[in-house]
């Protein structure tokens, strides 16, 4: 595979297809090549662009006047505005010693699914009772091919990156590794996001668990911390929760600064990890076998062009078939 600076050299923007102004991110289709006519799996490529935070600790040392190299000194402004004690501009720092401010990510070649999953989308209701489980979403989560989640394999495996993981339990039915999530730069603590990746195989969503995962789910509450504490993130400011539904379906436990807002953390679809420990354990053994989940999808994704085919003909697309 070539480089992502060689891709990046090679891609023809089709389309903006979505952005994030809190997080300042965007999102761009295009192709990678010479052809212009976009091909989803062969041809097509997603870039996320996205500003990264300031690095507090370089600020604090740089942040008096008095050097070109200093944060104040280094500022170019435009226009400028004031309102009594207020006052604002815009520009831009032209110094570089803050490091990188953005960072880029790609997906070549994207699938159908993977440009779905990022461009903007009307969202769905779906009110999913154990019965609709097993007649709409089980069957469409086991049809998926197990190459979807090779990049998943490779990782346990550690055919890449290795160099990433920041702890690594090697147990294969109690075990997981933690790395860094590909949203987070890894470095402002701030705004850390990791993710914990089960060596079990077979688990694929929250609805697979029951009380014989209890020493897995504890485990990794247990561990959280450990690789936390590597960025200087204490256990009282972490965030644990599993989505539902996941962008993939290997059994994958988010760990994120209780400070992050705003990615992924919706109540329709983060389950905390200590609810999901505590609803399987105090109330019942095979609580998300029983239980009704309600959750949002985007009206582009897979999942719900199959949910779209066991729609009562009565209804609006807007409903979902347990309402009729």
């Amino acid at each position: 595979m070539p480089s992502i600076k060689t891709l990046l050299d090679q891609f023809r923007l089709k389309e903006v297809i979505n952005e994030d102004i809190s997080s300042k991110t965007v999102w761009l289709l295009g192709t990678v090549g010479n052809t212009t006519d976009l091909v989803p799996g062969v041809n097509a490529a997603v870039i996320t662009l996205e500003r990264l935070a300031f690095d507090t600790q370089t600020i604090s040392n740089h942040a008096l006047p008095g050097s070109d190299a200093s944060l104040l000194g280094s500022l170019a402004l435009g226009s400028e505005e004031q309102n009594d004690v207020y006052s604002w501009a815009a520009g831009y720092i032209n110094s570089r010693m803050f490091g990188p401010d953005i960072r880029v990510s790609l997906i070549y070649p994207a699938t159908q699914k993977h440009i779905a999953k990022h461009q903007r989308q009307h969202r769905r209701w779906i009110t999913e009772t154990p019965r609709l489980y097993s007649l709409v979403t089980k069957p469409f989560i086991d049809a998926q091919p197990a190459s979807r989640i090779q990049w998943v394999y490779n990782i346990l495996s550690k055919k890449v990156e290795a160099d990433r993981i920041v702890y690594e339990d090697p147990d294969p039915e109690n075990g997981f590794i933690i790395l860094p999530d590909l949203k987070w730069d890894a470095s402002n603590a701030a705004s850390m996001y990791l993710v914990a990746i089960v060596h079990r195989q077979g688990l694929k969503s929250l609805r697979d668990l029951t009380d014989s995962h209890l020493p897995l789910l504890k485990n990794i509450r247990n561990k959280a911390n450990v690789a936390a504490e590597k960025y200087g993130v204490p256990h009282n400011k972490l965030r644990l929760y599993i989505h539902y539904q996941p962008s993939y379906y290997h059994l994958h436990v988010h760990i994120t600064n209780v400070d992050l807002e705003g990615r992924g953390i919706a109540a329709d679809r983060a389950h905390l990890l200590d609810t999901v420990i505590s609803n399987i354990e105090d109330i019942a053994p095979d609580y998300y076998q029983k239980v009704t989940l309600a959750y949002a999808l985007g009206s582009d994704t897979e999942l719900w062009q199959h949910w779209t085919a066991h729609l009562d003909p009565r209804s609006t697309t807007e409903s979902s078939p347990e309402t009729n």
